[in-house]
């Protein structure tokens, strides 16, 4: 993988159950990471990852597919101790594919509570949100006069079109795009967004393990590796008709500036 690589999303307890020796092939690279943990037990493991990885920051967040409470508490002490880059993933999503993504006015109910909580959060601590959408871009119109005021918004695997990224931009919001495998898997609508963005709000990320690129390079390809990253940049490159390094010093430095990051 090129040093210059930065993945704004990455699951690395998850990848570490599928793929267990990944923190050893990455380690002396200059790979960088935003690593995303949901509850206490998943933050522990990523934690107990950082001697056997390159430095990373951390994200935690109450996720829109288990909107509960249980970890509300423990995501305010992370974030009043300064252990955050960024509060996330939060967000919304109504996808459908289970009785509680369906969008009624129950759910949605549920989901804004949490996000709210979550985005108040982040607001007063200065802190980066890290967004989770399905269904339900509309709602980050919505919030756009409260999101203007977070120091960046990420739009993780960023559902929307161009236009919806240069409409969030002209609201005032600093918003970050991030594309990943979707490229890889023919989506029209995640190609022509990556190619349209503006270059100073580009982000590449994984995922892994989750969004498998149907074009893997390995063989079990029923999840994401960390070392995906290299042709989601290389989709990204092709895409907006640059070479690899500058696609992936681009992504790197925007990386920093989102997560307000140290190289």
């Amino acid at each position: 993988m090129s040093p210059s690589l930065a993945d704004a999303h990455i699951h690395l307890a998850d990848l570490l159950d599928r793929d267990p020796g990944f923190p050893e092939r990455l380690s002396g690279t200059g790979w960088i990471c935003c690593a995303s943990s949901h509850d206490e037990p998943e933050w522990e493991r990523v934690e107990a990852l950082r001697s056997r990885l390159p430095p990373f920051v951390s994200s935690f967040g109450i996720h829109p597919q288990w909107p509960v409470w249980k970890n509300a508490d423990f995501l305010a002490r992370l974030a009043g101790e300064g252990r955050l880059a960024a509060i996330g993933e939060a967000g919304f999503d109504f996808f459908a594919d289970r009785p509680e993504r369906v969008r009624d006015e129950a759910n949605e109910r549920t989901q804004r509570e949490v996000f709210e909580f979550q985005l108040e959060l982040a607001l007063s601590r200065g802190l980066p949100l890290l967004l989770h959408l399905r269904k339900a871009m509309d709602l980050a119109f919505a919030y756009a006069p409260r999101l203007r005021r977070l120091p960046s918004a990420i739009f993780h695997s960023f559902p929307g079109s161009a236009r919806d990224a240069e409409t969030l931009v002209a609201k005032g919001i600093n918003a970050f795009f991030s594309f990943g495998a979707p490229l890889l898997n023919g989506n029209k609508r995640a190609a022509a967004a990556c190619a349209a963005v503006p270059s100073d709000r580009l982000l590449a990320e994984t995922d892994a393990p989750w969004q498998p690129p149907r074009r893997s390079t390995h063989v079990a390809a029923d999840y994401c590796r960390a070392e995906d990253l290299r042709p989601i940049v290389e989709g990204i490159a092709a895409l907006r008709g640059i070479d690899l390094d500058e696609a992936g010093n681009t992504v790197r430095r925007n990386f920093i500036r989102a997560f307000s990051a140290s190289e």
